[in-house]
C-alpha cells in the first residue's frame, strides 16, 4: 500500500480556547500518522532501531485551511514522494468529516546509521516496501540559507518532559519556542495560516535555549515572521522557521 490513512477526534486538551485544535495538536497528528504508516509496511520504529538505523526530521512545511473543532472528527493520509540517496520526502493532506481538504504538509527525513549517527543510503528493500508516490503538496520550500537578524531572544530551559522516546527533544517542542515570540495582538487576532521548520542540530535535556523572532512583512491580511533558535551558551543553532499568520477577522 503506497498511501495510508489515519483518522483521530480532536479531544479537549489539544484544543486551544477557541475549542480548535492548535499547531502543535496538528504536528503531533501527522507525527502519528507517519509512524503508523511505516508501522503497517514493516519497517517501524522497533524494527529499525533492532537495525540501528532511524530517521532524522530534518524540516516541515505545513499550511492550514481551517484547524479542526474539538469532537470533530479529521482523518490523514500520508505517503512517501520520493527517497533521493539518504533523503526522503513525506506527504500529508488532512481531511475533515465531509472530505473536504482542510490543510496540507509536507517533510524532509534524513536515514541515519544510529550508532554513527551518520547518514547513509536508503536500502533497497526499504524502497521497495515504502513503494513511492511522486504526488507533491508543495513544489518547493523556503531558502533559510539568508539569516534575518534578531535582537531579542526568550529564553528556555529543555525539560524532561521534552524529550521523546528517541531521547531527543520532540520536533513539535520548536514550533512551540517559536510561538512564544509572537506578539500578543497577533495571536489573538490572527490565525497561524503557514509554517515552516527547518531542523539544524538537536538540543538536548538540561541545555537552556534561546528562541526570537522578527516580523519581516506586514500587511493588514497577512504577518510573516523570521524564527531562530540558538543555544545559549554557545549560540549554535538548533533551527529557523518561519510562520504566516492570517487576519481571522476579514
Amino acid at each position: 500500500m503506497s498511501k495510508y490513512k489515519k483518522m483521530f477526534q480532536i479531544p479537549y486538551y489539544d484544543a486551544d480556547k477557541y475549542r480548535r485544535a492548535t499547531p502543535i495538536a496538528i504536528l503531533t497528528y501527522l507525527g502519528e500518522t507517519s509512524g503508523a504508516h511505516t508501522d503497517h509496511i514493516g519497517f517501524g520504529v522497533d524494527k529499525l532501531q533492532a537495525l540501528n538505523y532511524g530517521w532524522m526530521l530534518n524540516r516541515w512545511k505545513v499550511k492550514i485551511r481551517r484547524y479542526p473543532n474539538v469532537k470533530e472528527n479529521i482523518t490523514i493520509e500520508t505517503w512517501t514522494s520520493g527517497v533521493d540517496k539518504f533523503y526522503a520526502t513525506r506527504e500529508f493532506i488532512i481531511y475533515d468529516e465531509k472530505a473536504i481538504e482542510i490543510g496540507r504538509a509536507s517533510t524532509v527525513w534524513i536515514f541515519l546509521n544510529m550508532e554513527k549517527k551518520r547518514p547513509i543510503r536508503v536500502p533497497a528493500e526499504f524502497i521497495k516496501a515504502i513503494n513511492p508516490v511522486e504526488e507533491k503538496t508543495f513544489d518547493d520550500f523556503y531558502d533559510f540559507k539568508k539569516e534575518i537578524e534578531i535582537e531579542e531572544y526568550i529564553d528556555f530551559h529543555v525539560r524532561r518532559s521534552d524529550i521523546d522516546y528517541n531521547n531527543h527533544v520532540n520536533n513539535t517542542k520548536y514550533l512551540s519556542w517559536m510561538l512564544e515570540t509572537i506578539p500578543e495582538y497577533i495571536y489573538e487576532n490572527y490565525m497561524l495560516e503557514e509554517f515552516e521548520i527547518l531542523y539544524k542540530k538537536e538540543t538536548t535535556y538540561g541545555n537552556t535555549i534561546l528562541s526570537g523572532s522578527n516580523e519581516v512583512n506586514k500587511t493588514d491580511d497577512l504577518y510573516k515572521y523570521f524564527h531562530n533558535i540558538l543555544d545559549k551558551d554557545n549560540k549554535e543553532n538548533h533551527s529557523m522557521g518561519v510562520t504566516k499568520w492570517k487576519n481571522m477577522n476579514k
